[in-house]
């Protein structure tokens, strides 16, 4: 369990390490897979989310999830390019509620890039990355003691 002092502190960064959704790009399950192949080639990120028209939350997709797909169904070019990327979507990958704590978050980020936070409904409401993780635990491990005293037992 993180210390209580610890864990209201890094809530209180939330700001820093939640991206919210309107601030992110995203595919949408209806896109084809030229559009995808295009925006993720075109991005710094291997992964990102996938929701619906209503912003729900579907997945996330990769370039290497939409080539495993292409080997595994051996379509002809134009009908594989012309593809809701919905059927490549990676589906079963690690998210957390609106409502989770950062212990939760720190176990889940250790084999995550980053996690989407989804709500009621599946509602989409941004990501967390492990660099904004790791750069609010540089702050606490900077700037706590200049809030909070400790004392050894």
């Amino acid at each position: 369990m993180i210390a209580q002092a610890f864990e209201d502190y890094l809530v209180k960064q939330e700001g820093a390490f939640l991206t919210p959704a309107a601030n992110l790009a995203v595919l949408v399950d209806s896109h084809n897979v030229d559009h995808a192949i295009l925006l993720l080639s075109q991005m710094t990120y291997s992964r990102i989310p996938v929701v619906t028209a209503e912003k729900k939350f579907v997945g996330t997709i990769s370039l290497t999830d939409i080539m495993a797909y292409r080997m595994q169904h051996d379509l002809p070019e134009e009908e594989f390019m012309a593809m809701d990327i919905v059927h490549m979507t990676k589906t079963n990958g690690l998210t957390v509620g609106v409502n989770y704590t950062i212990s939760e978050v720190l176990h889940k980020l250790i084999d995550e890039s980053f996690l989407p936070v989804v709500g009621e409904d599946q509602h989409f409401h941004g990501i967390i990355t492990r660099k904004s993780i790791l750069k609010a635990v540089n702050a606490l491990l900077h700037d706590f003691s200049s809030q909070y005293e400790m004392k050894a037992k």
